[in-house]
Parts: C-alpha cells; structure tokens; sequence
C-alpha cells in the first residue's frame, strides 16, 4: 500500500490493472489486489466434468430427437434438460472417461404417460415391427391425439432415426429396414409420446427388443 498526492486524478476510486486507487482519510492510496486460486479440480468435479463432457457430445448426435423429447421441462435449452436428466445414466472409471448406460438413458422426459410400445427384430429381413397399444385419455396427462415415436439408436455410430408410429389413441403396427451401414447388435430402441401442440411429452422408455 502506497499513499500518494495527484492534482489531476483528485480523489481517486478507480482500478488499474492489479492497483486500486481509492481516497480515505484525505489521501489516495494505491492497493495492491490480492488473487487467490482455488484448486476446485476435486475427485467429484472432475467425475461430473466428464459426464457433462459425455452427454455433450452425444447431446449433439441426437439433437432432433431431444428436442421432441425435453420440451417444457423447466430447464432452460432442450440441451441442458437432457443433460441434467441424464448424469445418473454415465459411468466414469479413474482416468475419468465417461460411457453411457443405455439402458438408463432417457431420450425424453415429462408429465404424459409413456406410450405401450413393443418392438421385434427380423435379422433376415433385417426390419423392425413396433406394435402400439391403444390407450384412453387421461385428462392432463395423455390424450389419444399425442404423437407417439419410436427411436433407433445404433450406439457405436451415435446415429438415430426417428419412427414415427401414428397416434396414442389406435392400436396398430409399422415395420422400419435397419439403415444399411448399422449393426443390428448395437442398436438400442426408445419409444416415447409427444403432445399434440408439442409442448408435452412423457417420458422415454427403453424396449426390450423381441425376434
């Protein structure tokens, strides 16, 4: 700390750099500012740096499908809802990599119902058949004009596609061909429901893929 008499600063209160001018006492004085770094990279911030690292990126391969999924749900962007329901989804060794457990992902998540959805693969047609129950409506939480989608996830390629499968109110069924380059081994399937006005959907279910 300095003390110091300036006809053109006058009483000064100012910062420069790594000073502060300020007046007291009928003086200026010039203060040094003292900077502390706190060492934060504890064991559990960096385990959740890695999942928020994990879910980042995969968030990004499967935009479309989270936009549908992660509408309403109070947590500012799509991007952030689907990482902040997903952190309990990823794993992290001790050189701290993160990889997802697919069977506890979510692809979607809110207030309506989840949809009754089944879905069965031909390895040599190479086709998928989703079969949709019809369900009545429940006031608030389901309609039968909800939208209701299907997702094929193939996890080495972290591509999707999105099956349409009419609307929550009619039974019925839908084959969809495996995409040429996919490896059916690798693929994870979703069903989930989205209202009519987009602004609902329920939350995402992992099926249990039949033959």
């Amino acid at each position: 700390m300095a003390e110091f008499n300036s006809v053109l600063l006058g009483k000064a209160f100012k910062s420069v750099g790594n000073l502060t001018l300020v007046y007291t006492r009928s003086k200026n004085i010039v203060r040094s500012k003292v900077f502390k770094r706190k060492n934060t990279e504890t064991p559990e911030i960096l385990t959740q740096r890695a999942k928020i690292r994990v879910l980042g990126h995969f968030g990004r391969r499967v935009l479309p499908v989270i936009r549908k999924g992660f509408v309403g749900v109070g947590r500012g962007t799509t991007s952030n809802a689907f990482v902040a329901a997903n952190l309990g989804s990823v794993t992290v060794d001790e050189r701290y990599a993160g990889s997802i457990d697919y069977s506890r992902l979510r692809l979607a998540e809110g207030l309506l119902v989840p949809p009754q959805v089944s879905a069965a693969y031909d390895g040599t047609e190479r086709l998928y058949t989703f079969v949709r129950t019809g369900q009545e409506d429940e006031a608030g939480f389901s309609s039968p004009d909800d939208r209701v989608w299907a997702v094929l996830l193939e996890t080495e390629l972290e591509r999707v596609r999105m099956v349409a499968l009419d609307t929550r109110g009619e039974s019925g069924s839908l084959t969809f061909p495996l995409p040429a380059e996919w490896n059916a081994e690798r693929v994870r399937v979703y069903a989930f429901a989205v209202s009519k006005n987009g602004r609902m959907a329920s939350d995402s279910v992992h099926l249990a893929v039949g033959a």
